[in-house]
């Protein structure tokens, strides 16, 4: 038996998923959310509008759009090249101190257990 969902305001069954989500919509936590045979509106078209509006919306609510995604991108790339550019910084300065005679006995900065 296939899963079906009925609206019990105009008792029309659904069989398909995507049909009942249009009918019902998406998200259960929204009490804003009404069947489509509640909203005063005939045209199919309107009804998807609305319910695309509805799922861009949550989606905001959640951080889960496509805009937050590339933020959480763009920000985890900028990390990357800031890590990258502290290492190489790190990375002369050492051989820059080696090169001035610093820091050429490997033992001489470690810290000895009797001290």
């Amino acid at each position: 038996m296939r899963k079906q969902w009925r609206c019990f305001f105009c008792d029309e069954v659904f069989t398909r998923r995507q049909d009942a989500a249009e009918h019902f919509g998406c998200d259960d936590g929204c009490e804003a959310d009404a069947p489509v045979c509640k909203i005063a509106a005939h045209e199919g078209h309107l009804v998807r509008y609305i319910r695309k509006l509805e799922d861009e919306l949550r989606r905001r609510m959640h951080e889960d759009h496509d805009l937050h995604r590339a933020i959480y991108t763009l920000e985890a790339e900028k990390q990357r090249e800031v890590r990258a550019a502290e290492e190489r910084g790190y990375t002369k300065g050492v051989q820059d101190m080696k090169a001035q005679g610093f820091c050429t006995d490997p033992q001489a900065h470690k810290i000895s257990a009797a001290a």
